[in-house]
């Protein structure tokens, strides 16, 4: 009797959850904004790729957590004296786990709905490993972030969705490009804003599959009680 309240119990978890459960990947670029690169720049592109998770706890809020690695790259653009004479570039691999809410703005997974696309705008907090970390400045490998952005998902058929998200990452230290305040004693120019944190960003498209409820191996028959087996 036990063993098969067990299995009724797990099996109507398994029912009520698994319809909310999406895994998918995806590929894309990411891009650096530092001290040697202002603002987007699509030259410092970088292949990248993620591959995630998502829980769809209501028919707009989901819960996505994922994992994502690429490379962020720059070089000096010589805009001043300064720069030309720091004349500085770095290439950097990326590891980033993460979990962020996702809100959307339209129902467009629910039975009967009217529409099979919608918008979104996502946040959260994540942590990266890079690998371009500076000598004697004491900075860890490991750093947290802030990711946030927006994104648009099209469901093409009942279980699978594409879609594009284009977000920002929000770091707080100044050594993703491998240089900040160094010694400005030394007139070698090799330092830069130390009030300045970097940025990085990922844009990419993404595919899903959501798994549905799976059918109980034990039916319910209304004459017949569960727990008299």
């Amino acid at each position: 009797m036990r063993k098969h309240l067990y299995i009724l119990l797990l099996t109507a978890a398994t029912t009520s959850y698994s319809q909310f459960i999406e895994f998918g990947g995806g590929v894309g670029t990411m891009n650096y904004s530092g001290d040697l690169v202002r603002g987007y720049d699509f030259g410092t592109s970088s292949l990248a790729g993620t591959a995630f998770y998502r829980m769809n706890f209501s028919e707009i809020l989901t819960v996505k957590l994922a994992l994502t690695v690429g490379k962020v790259k720059g070089s000096e653009t010589p805009i001043d004296a300064f720069a030309v004479e720091r004349n500085h570039s770095f290439n950097s691999t990326v590891l980033e786990a993460s979990a962020v809410f996702e809100y959307h703005f339209l129902d467009f997974k629910t039975e009967g709905s009217l529409v099979n696309y919608s918008p979104y705008i996502f946040g959260g907090i994540g942590f990266i490993n890079f690998n371009d970390v500076p000598e004697n400045e004491g900075v860890g490998k490991i750093q947290p972030v802030i990711p946030l952005g927006v994104g648009f998902k099209y469901r093409i058929q009942k279980k699978y969705t594409i879609g594009f998200e284009a977000g920002a990452r929000k770091t707080f230290f100044d050594y993703l490009d491998g240089i900040s305040d160094g010694d400005q004693t030394i007139k070698d120019y090799q330092y830069g804003n130390p009030k300045d944190d970097d940025w990085y960003f990922f844009t990419g498209f993404s595919f899903s599959i959501t798994l549905f409820n799976v059918p109980c191996p034990f039916p319910y028959r209304p004459n017949q009680s569960i727990l008299s087996r």
